[in-house]
């Protein structure tokens, strides 16, 4: 028999930090045990538990009194998630009639040996117990076959197949199913955890839920899919399969409803799904994160991204480290050259003249008649940052950019008369350009360090400059209409725009230039009145 298991309330979590509402929690439960949902899971149970509104628990008590009272037709169930501030056994009460039915443990490999004696303990409590290896599909056979023989002595009430990283193919997901399936006790049900990251999640599912065998499979699921990166299988979607093609046993409506009612609005705040980001780690095996945070730089190409990714030793692919990520970023990009020849023409065309360097804020367009008139009348060097624009009259434009670098490649006819300054990290460029040592451009904040308009007023100190004017600098927002041409977003969000506003800010006040904003700007340096 194949059976669905909700996850919303837990794996969703992860997208609103679990903040559903005791009323919301209450009655999803209510609606999911209306539609017939075989197991429907509330949330975790933690060491470190939250208030009455947050799916994050601290004792099954305080599960139970958000349960359907009467007509309880789902099994109900919690995780403890061994490592991420989790609950230990001796802390849980027994069971007793009316409390959720089951536990699901997870855990590393490395934890094997705790995890297989926590879950022996959480029996002896009275629960059912869900045995779920995290990254499955890193198992090799021997391995899992000696963790399916340890099992097997366990007896729980369901074994998983979990494809932490959302890169299994339906080959992968057969090949581990039969392996399981042949050597597992008969009586332990067989269960899959997918994500999204390659939009293989249902097609997985429908591959597990196709399979003879004469044990019950499980199939993880939360409704739109809501779930940490890029989302699990939709339970809107199983469940109408299901009925369609194997049994009409659940009421796709009140799934539907739970979205209509509590879901959509959340999904109008937050973002979950399939990205390119979630995309390029699966193919690589890789935790989300890397990709996202390489993705965040906002200065790389996604064959960029995927030379970075390549780089992790593979051990050390399936948990996100911040530190070993910036670390190969920089690696990355780092090419020091001899780029005294670049300062050399920069300060001939310098010429003692104030530079007027030009960034893509969107005050570039709504004063673009002030700009023009004071490059009328006071004839500064104009440089433009990672674009560039003929009615400027651009003399340099500097690039530090990947991204940038290959919008302004299909656009060359825009470079006609400009010089063209780009970074050592850019590597080979078939175009006449100057090039700029990228670690010397770089600012002492690795939040900002690359952030192309510093790195140019950096190269302008070492040129000798005293003091530029800028225009166009209009500070972090958040991407669309404050941006001068729609190609030059950065999208960030709001707290993220903030915190680099403030360290943009502290950067440019270190600089030894005296700088003045032609255009209104976010920054706090003076002004110049026109």
């Amino acid at each position: 028999m194949v059976q669905v298991l909700d996850c919303t309330l837990r794996d969703g979590g992860y997208v609103n930090n679990w903040e559903f509402g005791k009323g919301v929690m209450r009655s999803v439960l209510e609606k999911l045990n209306g539609a017939g949902i075989d197991i429907v899971e509330c949330g975790f149970l933690t060491s470190k538990p939250r208030g009455e509104g947050c799916s994050l628990f601290g004792d099954p008590r305080q599960i139970a009194r958000l349960l359907p009272q009467t007509n309880r037709r789902s099994r109900f169930v919690a995780m403890i998630a061994m490592g991420e501030q989790e609950l230990s056994p001796e802390r849980l009460p027994y069971r007793r009639e009316g409390d959720i039915e089951g536990i699901r443990l997870t855990f590393h490999r490395e934890e094997t040996d705790r995890a297989l004696r926590w879950a022996r303990e959480i029996q002896e409590r009275g629960y059912q117990v869900f045995v779920q290896p995290v990254g499955t599909a890193f198992y090799a056979d021997l391995e899992l076959l000696r963790l399916v023989e340890q099992v097997n002595r366990l007896r729980p009430f369901a074994f998983y197949i979990v494809d932490t990283l959302g890169s299994m193919y339906r080959n992968q997901v057969a090949r581990q199913f039969h392996l399981i399936d042949e050597n597992m006790d008969p009586g332990v049900r067989l269960g899959f955890h997918g994500h999204n990251n390659l939009q293989l999640a249902f097609s997985n599912a429908q591959t597990m839920a196709s399979f003879q065998t004469k044990r019950d499979v499980i199939l993880d699921a939360s409704v739109y899919g809501m779930g940490r990166g890029a989302g699990n299988l939709p339970t809107e979607l199983i469940t109408r399969y299901i009925n369609r093609n194997i049994a009409s046993r659940y009421d796709a409506a009140l799934v539907m409803d739970v979205y209509d009612e509590y879901i959509a609005s959340l999904r109008r705040e937050y973002e979950w799904g399939y990205s390119v980001a979630y995309h390029i780690a699966a193919v690589h095996a890789c935790h989300p994160n890397y990709a996202a945070y390489l993705l965040n730089k906002q200065t790389l190409t996604t064959q960029d991204i995927e030379k970075i990714l390549r780089m992790i030793p593979r051990e050390r692919r399936v948990e996100f480290d911040r530190e070993l990520a910036g670390q190969l970023y920089a690696r990355f990009q780092s090419r020091s050259i001899d780029d005294s020849r670049a300062v050399r023409e920069l300060q001939a065309l310098l010429q003692g003249r104030t530079p007027l360097v030009l960034a893509p804020g969107a005050s570039l367009r709504t004063r673009e008649g002030e700009v023009l008139e004071f490059i009328r009348r006071e004839h500064p060097f104009v440089a433009a940052v990672n674009f560039t624009d003929p009615r400027f009259s651009v003399e340099a434009c500097f690039v530090s950019n990947h991204k940038k670098l290959d919008i302004l490649g299909r656009d060359m006819e825009n470079l006609e008369g400009t010089r063209l300054f780009l970074t050592s990290n850019l590597g080979a460029f078939a175009g006449d350009c100057l090039w700029v040592d990228y670690d010397r451009c770089l600012s002492g904040d690795s939040m900002v360090a690359d952030n192309a308009g510093l790195m140019f007023l950096k190269l302008l100190e070492r040129c000798g400059v005293r003091e530029a004017v800028l225009a166009g600098f209009d500070g972090f927002r958040q991407a669309g209409a404050h941006y001068y041409r729609p190609e030059a977003a950065l999208p960030v969000n709001a707290a993220e725009a903030c915190e680099k506003q403030r360290r943009m800010e502290e950067q440019l006040g270190k600089l030894s230039l005296d700088l003045t904003f032609l255009t209104p700007s976010a920054y706090g340096v003076k002004q110049r009145v026109h």
